[in-house]
């Protein structure tokens, strides 16, 4: 079955994905400005939202200021990454009972930085988590190269996806 990545945070995180998932899978990526479509059948959806749709399967949220959905019914598998400081998203997450990772500068969240420069970052994970494929990550740090500047919180939603997708080890390659 096709995994789905929801990304209601922002076409950069959007594109970002793209990039990094299509080193190693065929990427459908549905966006505001373009669709992006892979050489044979795809094993990953990659879909920019306003809103947040229901998805059957494997499905990973990355939300921000998520609003309430009438009736919204969220797969049993789905997990959502979120910032921690982001309430009506959280809050969305609490009421519908999603699995979260939360991002951010604090020590209570999942995924956080412990440095970052101009040229390299280090990634935390602070406690063990589970990626869809039933593997468990114990907490580590994870020294990434960045070509260009990017916003903390896209770095940490972008780390947050390919370790819940079993690849961290794409981390290693820059950025």
């Amino acid at each position: 079955m096709m995994l789905t990545i929801v990304v209601q945070a922002g076409e950069e995180l959007l594109y970002s994905l793209y990039r990094a998932l299509s080193r190693s899978y065929e990427v459908l990526c549905v966006g505001q400005r373009e669709i992006l479509l892979p050489d044979i059948s795809p094993d990953i959806l990659l879909l920019g939202a306003k809103r947040v749709p229901e998805c059957d399967g494997d499905v990973i949220y990355v939300l921000k200021d998520a609003q309430e959905e009438e009736g919204f019914l969220p797969s049993p598998h789905a997990v959502a990454v979120v910032h921690s400081q982001d309430e009506s998203s959280l809050r969305f997450c609490a009421k519908h009972h999603l699995r979260t990772l939360t991002c951010g500068l604090s020590s209570k969240d999942t995924l956080t930085l412990s440095s970052v420069t101009a040229e390299s970052a280090v990634i935390c994970l602070q406690r063990e988590i589970g990626t869809l494929g039933g593997e468990v990550l114990e907490p580590y740090e994870i020294p990434v190269k960045l070509r260009r500047a990017v916003d903390r919180m896209e770095l940490l939603s972008l780390a947050a996806v390919l370790l819940l997708c079993g690849e961290g080890g794409m981390l290693s390659e820059p950025l």
